[in-house]
């Protein structure tokens, strides 16, 4: 049987357990493409994917990883993609494929694939990918963020929070940014926002409304969940909506419906994913832009680039919320 060499979880345990092993080659299915691993990018999800906390999980034996930078091993004759190709990639794994970017190779979606300008390397296609995606997505399909509008930022010094940040910022909106430290505080000040809390010494309610009136908020963009969620939604203005990225904390919040009546708000999930079927082709032209931006100089992804034998070492720093932007691992 042909085998390569990946990360693998054998059964539903923390990512600690995981083992660079043998694993079995992927068949290739329906609009599906092999790839070449050069570049995959390191996610919380990934921790609730090896402990069987993600919401679709794989059959194990598998390997974890939601995306990729690399080249086109296999496609099919009627691909849009030819062998060769640099891509960036969003793999199977978020709907329970077995075959994530951990490894040698990995499966993704035609739908999800995206050609890589010649410009921009495999590590900064990789830290670009999901993040600004899905900030982008989150910020104008769903938000419809007009200029000068008020966004609260959560989380704004990981690798989805800055490219949130940043986008914000493009498009005319004024921003607060909310970090758990002053080391972090430091970092995204070089962003630009207007206002950057500290929510583990500061009052952020007290901050915010001090500067700028009661309930300001126009777009509350959350990928944390729990107490920060409750806080913030609390913030927002008449007409206001939160963005639900999230639930880093492992905090799943409820949210009442009259509130949400009586405040006149929205709440908007946020799972860009699901366009993969809706809608592929304003993704494809939205990540086109993101590119752009990029080369562009109007965007800057913060990353780290580590090795693939450190992938568990960085997962245990994500977990402990111990890293700042991205963490991409090279092979």
């Amino acid at each position: 049987m042909k085998e390569y060499k990946a990360w693998v979880q054998d059964t539903a345990a923390p990512f600690s357990n995981l083992k660079f092993s043998s694993m079995d080659y992927p068949k290739l299915g329906n609009q599906e493409l092999i790839i070449e691993t050069k570049a995959a990018t390191l996610n919380f999800a990934d921790l609730l994917l090896s402990s069987g906390m993600y919401q679709s999980n794989p059959e194990h034996p598998f390997v974890p990883g939601f995306e990729v930078a690399g080249f086109i091993k296999e496609c099919s004759p009627d691909s849009n993609f030819s062998v060769g190709d640099r891509v960036v990639a969003a793999t199977t794994v978020f709907r329970s494929g077995r075959y994530g970017s951990f490894g040698e190779i990995c499966v993704a979606s035609e739908n999800l694939t995206y050609k890589l300008p010649d410009n921009i390397s495999f590590e900064i296609g990789a830290a670009i990918l999901m993040s600004y995606l899905t900030s982008d997505f989150a910020l104008h399909r769903r938000a419809q963020l007009k200029p000068n509008e008020l966004v609260l930022v959560n989380a704004a010094a990981g690798g989805v929070g800055l490219s949130a940040v940043q986008l914000a910022k493009i498009s005319g909106a004024k921003v607060i940014a909310a970090v758990g430290s002053d080391e972090k505080k430091e970092l995204v000040k070089q962003f630009g926002p207007e206002l950057v809390i500290n929510y583990q010494r500061e009052n952020l309610k007290e901050i915010i409304e001090n500067k700028y009136g009661k309930r300001p908020i126009n777009v509350f963009y959350d990928q944390v969940g729990g107490d920060a969620y409750q806080q913030g939604v609390k913030l927002l203005s008449s007409e206001g909506r939160a963005l639900i990225v999230g639930f880093a904390s492992g905090n799943i919040p409820s949210q009442l419906l009259s509130y949400l009546l009586v405040k006149n708000i929205s709440i908007m999930g946020v799972f860009m994913i699901s366009f993969e079927n809706d809608d592929q082709n304003y993704l494809r032209k939205r990540m086109e832009l993101i590119f752009d931006l990029y080369s562009n100089q109007q965007i800057e992804p913060v990353y780290k680039i580590i090795n693939f034998d450190e992938i568990i070492t960085y997962l245990d720093l994500i977990g402990r919320r111990n890293t700042v932007g991205r963490i991409v691992a090279v092979r």
